[in-house]
C-alpha cells in the first residue's frame, strides 16, 4: 500500500490513514462534549460558583435599634438614619482628589472635621479603607459623594438620639462605639433593644446595582421598645429642682426617686450633676453612672421609723412609754440632740428627730433585732430595677462583735449604708401600710406582687407621727398647702477612712397624702457646703416642689381642710 496515493493528479490520503484522522477527531468531540456533559449536568457545581463569584453579592440590612419612651409614649431614646463615611486613600490619590485642595477643603467643612487630620488620614497612597466619619447627616450625604464617588464609600448606619438630653441620661444611658449600651438603661436592657441584620443576597452588575434579588440568607430583626415607668413631666420639674438646690446648696451631687405606691413603679428617677449623652466631649463617667442604684450613703434619721418599728413588733416599747432624751455617755463618747428636749414619747422622738431616745430603745433591743426589720424593709437587697451596676448597700450584719456606741448610732442611721433608691422603696412601704413589693423602673400592666412585713395598725399610728414631723417638727419646709404629709428629715455625716469627715448628707423622705398615700419620694444632698446642711432645709424644699407637682398632675384629692381666714 503506498503512503500516498494519485489520481487524476490529485494527492490523496490512504484509507487507513483516513480512519486514524477520523478516529482521532472523533476522540476530541467525545472528549469535548463528555467534558462539557460532566461540568453542565453531572458536576455543574464548580462552574455555578465561578459564576455567582462575579455577580452574586451579599448585602446586609440592620433595622433600628429598638426606641426608649417613657409611660406616656414621650421619645427619650431613638435611632437616626445617617450615613458612615470611609475612603479609599488608592482612588482618592488616582483621581487627583488628594492633590485638589478645594475639593479636600470642601471635604473637610462637610464632615466637619480637621484638613490637617484628613490629609494625614488619606496620606498613604497605598491604603484602601480608612474611617473618615462615623455618622453624617443624610442631606450632606450627596454633596459628600459628588466629590469623588470611586474614592469615598458611604454606608447606611444610624445615631442614636436622646430627645431629652441630661435629665435622664443617667436613667436612660448611652451607646459605646459599636452600637452596644453601656449605663443606664441602654446597658441594663440592651440584649431586648438590640436589632440583628438581615443578610440578603442578589445579582448585580459591574455597577454595584441590583439586578434580580435571590433570597433571604439569614433573616433579622428589629430591636424591641421599651416603655418605662417614668413620666417625663415629673422628671424635668424633678430634675429642674434637685439641680437648683445642689447648685445653691454648693453640694457635690444630689438624688432623688419618686414611686408610685400602688403600684410601685419609678415616676422619677433623677441625678445631679448629669451629661449631655448627644455630645461627648466633655464627657465625665462619674456623672455618666446613675447614683440613685449606685452610690450608698449612711440613712442617718430617716432610718429612725425603722427602728422604732422593730422596737414596736417585739413588743419592747409602747407609743405611751415616756423616755428619758437628756445626753448620755457611751464608750466614752456622748449621744446627744440638735434639738434637745428631757423627755418624750416615741412619737416626740420621731417628731424631734431624738437621737438620745433612739439610741436607748435601739440599745434596748439589740442590732440585730433592728437589722431583721431594715432587712425586711429591703436594706441589703436589691430593689428590683433590674438596672446594671446597682449597690445592695450594706447592712453589717454578720459582724461578730457590736460596741454599745455602735448598738446606739444604730438607732439614728449610722453603722448601715444604703441607695436612694432603696430608701424610696422603704418610705413606699411604710405608705403602703406596710405592704412591701419592689419597685420598677419599667411600666407595669398590674402592681406587682409583695408582702406584708409590718402589723398594719402600727403603721398607722408611725404615719401620724411622721405628720407632726412636717406640721411641727423638723420638717417645715416639707409642707404642701392642702395635703397631709409625712416625712422624715435625715442628716449623716459621711464616712471618710478612719472615721468621719465634716460633710453631711442631707436627706427628706416621705409621701403623701397621709389619707390615701399614693406618691413617695426621697431626696438626697450629698456635701451641701453653702452654709446650710439640715436635711429638712436643704432637701425639703425640693420634696414639697416635686411631690405637690406630682399630686396636682395626678389630680389627687387634698386631704387638709384650710381654715377660711375671711371675715
Amino acid at each position: 500500500m503506498s503512503l500516498i496515493e494519485t489520481k487524476s493528479g490529485k494527492l490523496q490520503l490512504g484509507t487507513f490513514r483516513k480512519a486514524i484522522i477520523w478516529g482521532v477527531i472523533a476522540s476530541l468531540f467525545a472528549y469535548l462534549i463528555g467534558h462539557l456533559f460532566y461540568m453542565q449536568v453531572y458536576a455543574p457545581d464548580r462552574l455555578i460558583q465561578e459564576g455567582n463569584n462575579r455577580v452574586v453579592r451579599h448585602y446586609s440590612y440592620e433595622p433600628p435599634r429598638g426606641y426608649i419612651v417613657d409611660r406616656n409614649g414621650k421619645i427619650l431614646a431613638l435611632s437616626i438614619p445617617v450615613k458612615e463615611v470611609n475612603a479609599d486613600p488608592k482612588k482618592l490619590h488616582e483621581s487627583g482628589v488628594y492633590q485638589d485642595k478645594a475639593a479636600m477643603n470642601q471635604l473637610a467643612s462637610l464632615l466637619d472635621i480637621d484638613i490637617k487630620v484628613l490629609y494625614k488620614k488619606t496620606k498613604n497612597p497605598k491604603k484602601r479603607f480608612v474611617n473618615l466619619k462615623h455618622y453624617l447627616d443624610f442631606d450632606k450625604a450627596s454633596s459628600v459623594k459628588a466629590i469623588c464617588p470611586e474614592g469615598l464609600i458611604l454606608v447606611d448606619t444610624y445615631k442614636r438620639y436622646y430627645p431629652t438630653g441630661k435629665v435622664n441620661a443617667p436613667l436612660v444611658g448611652i451607646l459605646n462605639g459599636e452600637g452596644a449600651g453601656i449605663y443606664g438603661v441602654e446597658q441594663s436592657f440592651n440584649s431586648y433593644l438590640s436589632s440583628h441584620a438581615q443578610l440578603d443576597k442578589a445579582n448585580k452588575d459591574r455597577y454595584n446595582h441590583i439586578v434580580e434579588n435571590l433570597g433571604t440568607v439569614q433573616k433579622g430583626n428589629q430591636g424591641g421598645n421599651l416603655i418605662l415607668s417614668v413620666d417625663q413631666r415629673l422628671q424635668d420639674l424633678a430634675y429642674q429642682k434637685l439641680e437648683e438646690a445642689v447648685t445653691s446648696n454648693e453640694a457635690d451631687s444630689g438624688c432623688a426617686v419618686l414611686v408610685d405606691v400602688k403600684t410601685g413603679e419609678v415616676l422619677a428617677m433623677v441625678t445631679s450633676p448629669s451629661f449631655d449623652p448627644n455630645d461627648r466631649t466633655h464627657f465625665d463617667s462619674n456623672n455618666a453612672k446613675n447614683r440613685t442604684i449606685t452610690d450608698t450613703f449612711e440613712p442617718g434619721s430617716t432610718l429612725k421609723p425603722i427602728v422604732a418599728l422593730a422596737a414596736l413588733e417585739s413588743k419592747a416599747t409602747s407609743w405611751n412609754e415616756v423616755f428619758d432624751t437628756r445626753p448620755f455617755i457611751v464608750d466614752g463618747k456622748t449621744v446627744r440632740d440638735s434639738h434637745a428636749m428631757q423627755s418624750g414619747t416615741l412619737k416626740d422622738i420621731i417628731q424631734y428627730s431624738s437621737n438620745t431616745g433612739m439610741a436607748r430603745l435601739s440599745m434596748r433591743i439589740g442590732p440585730h433585732k433592728v437589722l431583721k426589720m431594715v432587712e425586711n424593709f429591703g436594706f441589703g437587697h436589691k430593689s428590683g430595677t433590674y438596672l446594671v451596676g446597682e449597690s445592695s448597700g450594706k447592712l453589717n450584719a454578720n459582724r461578730s462583735f457590736w460596741s454599745k456606741i455602735d448598738e446606739a448610732t444604730l438607732g439614728f442611721g449610722y453603722g448601715i449604708s444604703v441607695t436612694t433608691a432603696q430608701l424610696a422603696s422603704a418610705y413606699a412601704t411604710l405608705a403602703s401600710g406596710g405592704y412591701r413589693r419592689p419597685i420598677s423602673v419599667l411600666k407595669t400592666i398590674k402592681p406587682q406582687e409583695g408582702a406584708q412585713i409590718v402589723n398594719h395598725r402600727q403603721i398607722k399610728y408611725m404615719m401620724n407621727a411622721l405628720e407632726t414631723v412636717v406640721s411641727e417638727g423638723t420638717g417645715g419646709k416639707a409642707a404642701i398647702e392642702r395635703y397631709r404629709v409625712a416625712g422624715k428629715t435625715g442628716t449623716a455625716k459621711i464616712a471618710k477612712s478612719g472615721g468621719y469627715s465634716n460633710e453631711y448628707v442631707s436627706t427628706f423622705a416621705g409621701f403623701a397624702p397621709i389619707s390615701d398615700p399614693r406618691f413617695a419620694l426621697v431626696v438626697v444632698i450629698s456635701a451641701p457646703k453653702a452654709g446650710q446642711f439640715y436635711g429638712g432645709v436643704v432637701s425639703g424644699p425640693v420634696f414639697r416642689d416635686v411631690m405637690s407637682h406630682a399630686l396636682q398632675i395626678y389630680n389627687i384629692k387634698p386631704d387638709r381642710q384650710i381654715e377660711n381666714s375671711q371675715q
